[in-house]
């Protein structure tokens, strides 16, 4: 990922640091749209949802005003299918802002270069991709023909550009477990980075894609501890820090990882403007004040660790630390993990 300035840096430690002290969600999740054209065998989500509510560019910017994020993940379902997306991220952060760090989360199928550049103009700071498979086995898991030959062919142009600010995220499976490394390669040789999360059967209540037989985590420790080693020599390609690697093993582990952070450190804003705690909490909220008071005393949940949640588990200076390492690591040093004959 591409290196933060200064300007930048000053800029997200001044909003940051003050709302985590007073216990006020730093990350906000914008779920622009639950339809999606993608049908994923890991996902609730699939197809479209007809008539739907959606709220438009200047309730955004309300929300902004209100919550304050540091950090805005705007996702779906698909976001590419709301025809508004660059005026709702102009929205959520006005021209010659620094914050807040913005990133959009998408499957890539209706991703191309006109679009990549509208999100960069528009003020996004990073772009996350899908991936589940190294192959075309990403087609049948995601229920979308053709759609890693059509990342394969876009994302290497679009990272050869030069903005080092493209993402491939994993969801880890018992499917895809055996191919993380390969996960790994797929994003060395596209020329981007790549970050892993784990699958929560929260989402589908489908525990066969789960990992949790003695010989699978096995084969997981193997995965996990390779990337680990991979991650040491690219130099910044692995986004993953040591802790939440190694805490994505323990949550598969033990089938739950406590306690949870969700609605202190980090909240959902649905299509229609309510808030959620997280994504996979059904009840809707209408106030930060109301989840503290409802939510968060009461919250014993452990049945996640996606990637939000994991990272803002770590204490402030360990967040910190981990957040511009990730920032800060050139790639001039990068030793290749694929051999060229």
């Amino acid at each position: 990922m591409k290196k933060l300035t200064k300007q930048e840096t000053r800029a997200i430690l001044g909003r940051g640091i003050p709302r985590y002290l007073l216990g006020y969600p730093t990350v906000v999740s914008f779920e622009m749209t639950h339809s999606c054209n993608a049908d994923c065998h890991h996902c609730n989500m699939g197809g479209r949802v007809e008539g739907e509510k959606l709220i438009g560019p200047g309730d955004y910017a309300g929300l902004m005003k209100k919550l304050k994020p540091v950090i805005v993940q705007v996702s779906g379902g698909e976001p590419f299918l709301r025809d508004d997306l660059v005026d709702v991220l102009k929205a959520i952060k006005p021209a010659g802002s620094i914050t807040p760090y913005l990133i959009v989360v998408s499957n890539g199928w209706l991703l191309d270069e006109e679009k990549y550049l509208a999100l960069r103009e528009a003020g996004i700071n990073q772009l996350s991709i899908s991936l589940c498979f190294p192959d075309k086995r990403h087609d049948d898991w995601r229920r979308v023909k053709g759609l890693f030959e059509h990342l394969d062919r876009t994302i290497p142009k679009l990272a050869a550009l030069g903005h080092d600010d493209i993402v491939l995220n994993s969801a880890i499976t018992r499917e895809n477990m055996p191919y993380v490394m390969d996960l790994a390669r797929t994003a060395e040789r596209w020329g981007v980075s790549i970050s892993f999360s784990a699958y929560s059967v929260l989402r589908t209540g489908e525990r066969r894609y789960t990992i949790e037989s003695p010989e699978d985590l096995k084969k997981l420790r193997v995965q996990l501890d390779e990337l680990k080693s991979y991650k040491e020599a690219s130099c910044g390609r692995i986004l993953n820090a040591d802790f939440n690697i190694e805490g994505t093993f323990d949550f598969f582990k033990y089938g739950e990882i406590k306690p949870c952070s969700a609605g202190r450190r980090f909240l959902v804003v649905t299509p229609d403007g309510y808030l959620k705690p997280c994504s996979m909490h059904e009840k809707n909220y209408t106030s930060i004040r109301q989840i503290k008071r409802e939510f968060v005393p009461t919250n014993d949940c452990g049945g996640c660790y996606v990637s939000i949640r994991s990272y803002l588990d770590k204490s402030l200076p360990g967040l910190v630390k981990e957040y511009f390492k990730a920032h800060s690591i050139s790639r001039k040093k990068e030793k290749p993990l694929i051999k060229v004959a």
